[in-house]
């Protein structure tokens, strides 16, 4: 149904839109090897189908006057020792073989992805039931009982040798399976199909094994390949196809005696042997790229003419970084960068700033040398006075982490997940310095410590995945300043992080900054992060710098209308939207809820030593029509809250009223259904949040596919939502890769507003965007609301966001809401000092109001007399950290965040 639903929509042009089977064949097509595998195995079947007909021989019939003859015009490949034709022979055996190799593929990748999936989705006691049927088939020896069966079986035995190859060809496959389900079933596209009221076969076939095709693909070539080599081992011991019949294993058998005095009898089989499972090898590789929409064949780096000779001779002892006529450009598309100058001089400050798409990214990695393999470069990056485009591995590795150090945006996929913090800052010092593995250590120490990171030595011994998000990008920042660099390239270093987390960041950057003497290059869409810190910003647009000036002249005097375009998108805290009046019930109401979390100590036998309060008492109140935004940091309990929510399942503590409706364990399946209809969700990353396998137009469909809809109905609605979105209805057959991010979020709230909803979830949905198409969505947003009556309970940690849309304000601080009212009176006029510390983090457009205010506090400083910068989630936890007593300081300081004492935590 989806199928011709993607089939069916026509574009403007009244062509109809290819199927994704025509996809997949197109992409299969352009790759030369899969092409030439599959021609080979096309003509190996028309060898093995066709080739008895070519030859009078049949392949039991035997020249008693041609014993081990060789190749002749009477036996084109020669006869064995019995006068049987090898040609005869080879023929039938291949036939076999293919049947069995295939077969056997077939029928175990099937049993591997149904079980294996089935066992990691649905878990529980059908998952162990399972996983304990596939262990004890894999301790069976399944060669020996293959060995015995397989000898007493009778007329179409061989069939029943498929059947016994391929009962214990699939297990460690399965195992696989469930484990990339078990992880796949926690990413946002499939909880987001859970969430739509998609039932569980359809996400299995929808989204799990689409998502496990690469390894099923290759899996299943790899057991052609096994079937044929497990066959001819059996065969070679007179185990697997029984005489008269023949397969090549037998031949091979047969020859392999005679391989040097009679080659014929042995190469002609194993030769298409080897031929056969090379050409399956290479039909699987091309299928694996084929069906994943975003795989492109890469090719080495090519510059595309010489490099601009601008060497250490003609740049300035003061400048550490010298971009001249830079040019990059990825395949056949428009240049990412355009003839881009760029001069970065010894302890400046440099701010770029732009859009997603700009450049910004691309021209941080041509500065070190870390443009992936499909890029065409020209022109100069001249680091440290050495060439970077052109340059040898060797110098890029001497340059790297020594004259020049970068800090990505995510620090967790940047770091290494199965090494200890302290191992990871010691490789990137010996990498550069004849120093011995303990001062290394020492030095790593040093480091956590200077960008203020409590107990370095504690946290030394940590890995990646145990520390927050802000933790682990002081770790960045610390691997990054360990060799002393002279200029340090920080791309978008704090787009992931809380408001009160950034600040940290930022003023660790700054700080080790001013100690090391580095330049710094800080790269970001956010201008109230770039208002903080730089001395001069460059605006970056399709490839190019737009305007460059010092940082109070830009911001005060823009130029260029993009830039004024940019600042006057960046939302403000003092713009206030009115309050829509209440005019109807609740659509939610959410009274003391909680929600624990049990700690549990010990590898072996784990026993449980305590509970956090995730969620501790909240009470949300979200009316029709009306906005109520739930704001808080990280581990604050707002995406625990909202998974209470959207589980429709009975608290454990406290209540949930939907639509009038009491959740609790008396609902039906049909009842549920009924509230997932009214209530859908938008998650923060369009694109995980949308199956990469599937075009955007089923995409927008599953909901109205899951509730039974008929696709003429599911077509109508989809183009419909579509141009409520502002999207082209034509687009809906391409892929969500193929759209920008602000495209891929309206798409993702088409699927959400496709069903009609009269609650709308919105979990963090502009953090990731550019400011001008975060306007843009929100924009999207409020128009929707006053055409659809929907209500919002948009969820987030960006205050100025909040400002603009949201009617009513909760502020949660450790699994409790602390504040609660109508949006200008809680961001205009806060009571509580949490609040008051939040929006004091906030970063500020403005280069003079953003250098006049407070530094923030990091771990270690003395705590300061005014509460509104005291505390809060830098270095206790707790925002009255001045006015508690020592003992309390004490345990703030040495426990984690949501076992701390709320008594002193909480109230005002």
């Amino acid at each position: 149904m989806a199928d011709a639903l993607a089939a069916e929509l026509v574009d403007e042009a009244g062509q109809a839109p290819p199927t994704r089977l025509r996809v997949v064949a197109g992409r299969f097509r352009r790759d030369r090897g899969a092409l030439a595998g599959t021609v080979i195995v096309l003509l190996l079947f028309v060898l093995a189908f066709a080739g008895p007909f070519l030859t009078h021989w049949s392949y039991d019939d035997i020249d008693y006057t041609a014993l081990r003859a060789g190749p002749s015009a009477r036996h084109w490949w020669g006869t064995n020792g019995i006068g049987q034709d090898v040609y005869a022979q080879t023929v039938r055996g291949l036939q076999k073989s293919l049947l069995i190799g295939l077969a056997v593929a077939l029928v175990s990748t099937v049993l591997a992805a149904a079980v294996g999936a089935v066992a990691g989705y649905v878990g529980g006691w059908t998952g162990r039931g399972l996983v304990l049927v596939v262990d004890l088939l894999l301790v069976f020896p399944s060669f020996l009982v293959i060995a015995v069966v397989s000898p007493r079986l009778r007329g179409g035995g061989w069939v029943a040798f498929v059947g016994l190859l391929a009962a214990f060809g699939w297990m460690v496959s399965a195992r696989v399976v469930r484990s990339l389900t078990i992880s796949l079933k926690e990413l946002e596209f499939v909880r987001a199909a859970r969430f739509m009221g998609v039932s569980a076969p359809r996400v299995i076939v929808r989204h799990v094994l689409p998502s496990t095709a690469s390894f099923l693909i290759i899996d299943a070539t790899l057991a052609v390949g096994a079937a044929v080599m497990t066959e001819t081992s059996l065969s070679y011991f007179g185990f697997g196809v029984q005489p008269p019949d023949v397969s090549l294993g037998t031949l091979i058998a047969a020859g392999t005696p005679s391989a040097v005095t009679y080659p014929w009898m042995f190469f002609y089989p194993a030769g298409l042997l080897v031929v056969f499972v090379l050409a399956v090898n290479l039909v699987g590789d091309g299928l694996r790229d084929a069906v994943d929409p975003r795989s492109r064949p890469s090719r080495p780096p090519r510059p595309a003419g010489p490099a601009t000779a601008v060497g250490a001779s003609t740049v300035d002892d003061d400048v550490v970084l010298a971009i001249r006529d830079l040019r990059v450009r990825f395949g056949d598309g428009p240049p990412a960068v355009d003839g881009l100058d760029l001069t970065v001089h010894r302890g400046q400050v440099l701010g770029i700033v732009g859009e997603s798409g700009s450049g910004k990214s691309v021209t941080v990695l041509a500065a070190l040398g870390l443009l992936p393999a499909a890029a065409t470069v020209s022109g100069s990056v001249v680091l440290g006075g050495t060439q970077v485009i052109g340059a040898a591995p060797r110098d890029l590795r001497r340059l790297r982490g020594n004259v020049a150090s970068v800090v990505f945006q995510d620090s967790l996929s940047a770091l290494t997940p199965v090494y200890r913090i302290g191992d990871q800052l010691a490789e990137a010092i010996t990498a550069h310095r004849d120093v011995s593995r303990t001062e290394a250590r020492r030095r790593a120490v040093e480091l956590l410590r200077l960008v203020g990171i409590p107990s370095p030595e504690l946290r030394a011994r940590t890995f990646p995945d145990e520390l927050s998000g802000g933790m682990r990008q002081r770790v960045m920042i610390a691997m990054a300043i360990a060799n002393d660099p002279d200029v340090i390239l920080a791309d978008e270093p704090t787009t992931a992080l809380d408001v009160t987390v950034q600040a940290q960041v930022l003023r660790v950057l700054q700080d080790v900054r001013e100690a090391t003497g580095a330049a710094l290059v800080l790269v970001s869409h956010d201008l109230g992060v770039v208002a903080g810190m730089a001395d001069t910003v460059a605006v970056m647009r399709g490839g190019r710098i737009v305007e460059q000036a010092p940082v109070r002249q830009l911001y005060g005097r823009p130029a260029d209308p993009y830039t004024r375009d940019l600042l006057d998108a960046q939302p403000r805290l003092d713009a206030f939207k009115p309050p829509r009046p209440i005019a109807a019930p609740p659509v939610l109401r959410v009274t003391g809820l909680r929600r624990t979390f049990g700690v549990h100590k010990g590898r072996v036998f784990r026993r449980r030593v305590g509970s956090v309060h995730a969620v501790d008492g909240v009470d949300l109140t979200v009316h029709a029509g009306q906005t109520h935004a739930v704001v808080g940091e990280s581990g604050s309990g707002k995406s625990t809250t909202l998974l209470e929510i959207l589980g429709l399942r009975p608290p454990e503590g406290g209540t949930i009223e939907l639509f009038g409706r009491t959740v609790s364990s008396g609902l039906t399946a049909a009842d549920q259904a009924e509230l997932r209809s009214r209530m859908q969700l938008v998650f923060q990353d369009p694109f995980a949040s949308l199956d990469p396998r599937l075009p955007v137009g089923d995409v927008v469909a599953e909901p109205l596919l899951a509730q039974g809809r008929p696709a003429p109905a599911a077509r109508a609605r989809v183009a419909e939502v579509l141009r409520l979105v502002g999207l082209d209805p034509a687009l809906a057959r391409r892929f969500p890769h193929e759209f920008s991010g602000g495209q891929r979020q309206r798409v993702a709230i088409a699927r959400a507003i496709s069903v009609a909803p009269d609650l709308l979830v919105l979990d963090e949905p502009v953090s990731s965007l550019d400011v001008t198409v975060q306007a843009a969505i929100l924009a999207l947003l409020g128009r929707l609301q006053t055409d659809l009556g929907l209500a919002y309970l948009f969820v987030t940690h960006d205050l100025a966001v909040v400002a603009q849309i949201a009617d009513v304000v909760s502020v949660m601080y450790l699994g409790r809401v602390v504040e609660t009212g109508p949006a200008a009176l809680v961001l205009g006029d806060p009571l509580h000092p949490y609040t008051r510390a939040l929006l004091s983090a906030v970063p500020v457009p403005d280069p003079v109001a953003a250098r006049q205010r407070p530094p923030t506090l990091l771990p270690g400083d003395p705590p300061a007399a005014d509460e509104r910068i005291t505390g809060c989630a830098f270095r206790p936890r707790c925002p009255l950290y001045a006015t508690l007593s020592p003992p309390e300081r004490s345990l703030c300081e040495t426990t984690p965040p949501r076992l701390v004492d709320r008594a002193a935590c909480h109230h005002v």
